[in-house]
């Protein structure tokens, strides 16, 4: 028996189109870090003195188990956090630090809310 034959119905272009519907295109969400071609930045501002203090303790936290070279500077209100990659680009460990931070942040923000 031939493959052809076998493979008949399933190479028809009629039943490909019905079997196969084509994927919607996914919607990437902007991110606020700021990319050079060997580090990302960012500035985080705090409006509220406990959520800075707890977010600089939780950076700090985080850099006992992370494997990236993060830096973070405190000014005033603000927390500017750098990334900075071990090559020559930014690679998914660096990119994924950065989720990281975010998360902490908005964790941070949450559990230190003002209530009103």
């Amino acid at each position: 028996m031939l493959l052809s034959t076998i493979m008949s119905n399933y190479l028809n272009e009629s039943n490909l189109n019905s079997n196969f519907q084509l994927a919607q295109p996914i919607s990437v969400k902007k991110s606020k870090w700021l990319n050079e071609e060997t580090k990302m930045k960012i500035v985080y501002d705090f409006k509220n003195r406990k959520q800075k203090e707890s977010f600089v303790v939780e950076l700090l936290k985080y850099l006992r188990e992370a494997e990236v070279d993060l830096e973070f500077r405190v000014r005033q209100d603000n927390v500017a956090v750098v990334i900075h990659a071990y090559s020559n680009q930014i690679s998914e460990l660096e990119i994924d630090a950065s989720k990281d931070v975010d998360k902490i942040k908005k964790d941070v923000m949450y559990y230190y809310a003002e209530e009103k």
